[in-house]
């Protein structure tokens, strides 16, 4: 453990392989095994073979990689970890390249792998030049018990509720926007325990909808 100032502590570190830097500030904290012990989910990326995800063990040590985009320049955008899967599996969420093309995958964790399991391709999560790096949100939306996470499209004009299925996953509903989405998508939950959802639009209307 090491000390920086008085009450700030770093408890571990964890080195990267030279080349290999973080790509994104937000990780993800949460029991992916299931173990009873929560696990943290970093993006890291080189020049080389681009980004994948990283799971490392409560000691900051390594214990599970997903695969490399393939090339150096195009990155992942780490979303969530939820209940996903059609049994409430736990399962890891991205957007893949969201500037060129966008492909939404569900990870799921086999023993040192992040396997995809899933995928649907021609959402967003990022305009080029954006400071908003949270335009998604899972849930339950719909209020039939089932987690969707909620993107934009490619075109930003409407926002998808994808939902996986036992043959992958599917749209399951649309959004129109009537423009562009602008702004980060944000949930509430409501006195009747569902989720209103609302966005913000490219002429500065604010879009809400309500809870089912």
């Amino acid at each position: 453990m090491v000390s920086t100032k008085p009450g700030v502590q770093v408890v571990w570190t964890a080195p990267l392989p030279d080349g290999d830097v973080v790509e994104g500030i937000s990780p993800i904290w949460t029991d992916l095994d299931g173990d009873g012990t929560r696990e943290i989910l970093i993006t890291v990326s080189n020049s080389r073979v681009g980004a994948r995800l990283v799971i490392l063990n409560d000691a900051g040590d390594p214990v599970a990689f997903g695969p490399a985009v393939g090339r150096g320049s195009p990155w992942r955008h780490q979303l969530a970890a939820a209940p996903f899967g059609t049994s409430s599996e736990l399962e890891v969420v991205d957007v893949v390249t969201p500037h060129i093309g966008g492909t939404v995958e569900f990870y799921r964790l086999e023993e040192d792998s992040l396997r995809v399991v899933a995928s649907v391709p021609g959402f967003s999560t990022h305009a080029i030049g954006s400071r908003n790096l949270n335009m998604a949100v899972a849930g339950d939306f719909d209020g039939d018990g089932r987690i969707e996470l909620l993107v934009p499209n490619q075109a930003m004009d409407e926002i998808g509720g994808i939902r996986r299925t036992e043959e992958g996953a599917e749209i399951a509903w649309t959004l129109p926007i009537d423009g562009k989405v602008s702004t980060n998508l944000a949930a509430v939950s409501s006195d009747s325990g569902g989720l209103t959802l609302g966005v913000g639009r490219d002429d500065g209307v604010l879009l809400v909808w309500p809870a089912p």
